[in-house]
């Protein structure tokens, strides 16, 4: 069964999916333009990195053990975020290859500029606290797990002449990019803060100016992700099945 009929976007050769992922910032590359390794084709763009796991890719489906965390191997939705905010610098471009889409028509992947949620939207006094203030990125590499990678950088550099946005709002409402159960019963204990005020902001105009994109079965999308948050919808479907890359 395919997903892509019922799409109302372009699907593209890699020749049409450069340009617009330059301009758009996200496109979608066609089964016949994807090698048997879809890693093959992500190094036309650039070097694939390890992830959170130590490999260089990570499969994205359901696991038991994380129903009640906003984590990518369970059910529930995702937050606005930007991938791998604690990584210096972060991958210029995130890959979702799809082996199998969610039956249920939900689980799609929610996509806004960052960028110009910044530098246009956010309340100026919370943008010149940013501006003034390093985060301190935390990320277990799973909900609960007692090893954490931290980094401390700010919501919005530039680096090479490009704007570079790390933004977490589990990090910032929860303390944590992987937050466990614990963590996110206890987020009113942060709730005042600015990073929890800016998540909020953030998380509501996300809400209002994203773009959904349920990925067709075999297809593979890409995104810039130094420039769009992302986030994903929840599902009821616990066979769908992705896999995530990381390019620099």
């Amino acid at each position: 069964m395919s997903n892509i009929a019922e799409q109302n976007f372009e699907i593209r050769s890699f020749e049409t999916f450069l340009p617009e992922l330059e301009e758009r910032g996200w496109s979608i590359l066609r089964p016949d333009a994807i090698a048997n390794d879809p890693a093959d084709t992500l190094s036309r763009l650039g070097k694939l990195l390890p992830q959170y796991n130590g490999q260089l890719t990570f499969d994205v489906t359901y696991k038991a053990g994380f129903d009640d965390a906003p984590y990518s191997q369970s059910m529930n939705g995702l937050g606005a975020h930007t991938e791998a905010p604690g990584y210096q610098p972060p991958p210029k471009y995130l890959a979702l290859y799809c082996h199998r889409q969610a039956r249920c028509g939900k689980g799609q992947t929610l996509l806004a500029d960052g960028v110009r949620f910044y530098d246009h939207v956010l309340d100026a006094d919370l943008r010149i606290w940013a501006d003034e203030n390093q985060i301190q990125f935390v990320a277990a590499s799973k909900p609960g797990e007692g090893d954490h990678k931290t980094f401390s950088a700010k919501i919005r550099e530039e680096q090479n002449g490009q704007a570079v946005m790390r933004f977490s709002y589990n990090l910032f409402r929860y303390g944590n990019v992987n937050p466990s159960a614990t963590d996110v019963a206890n987020a009113d204990r942060l709730k005042d803060a600015p990073l929890a005020r800016i998540a909020e902001q953030g998380e509501a105009w996300f809400a209002n100016n994203l773009t959904p994109v349920l990925i067709p079965d075999g297809c593979m999308m890409v995104w810039n992700n130094h420039r769009l948050i992302h986030g994903r919808g929840d599902y009821a479907d616990s066979a769908r099945h992705l896999t995530r890359y990381w390019i620099a």
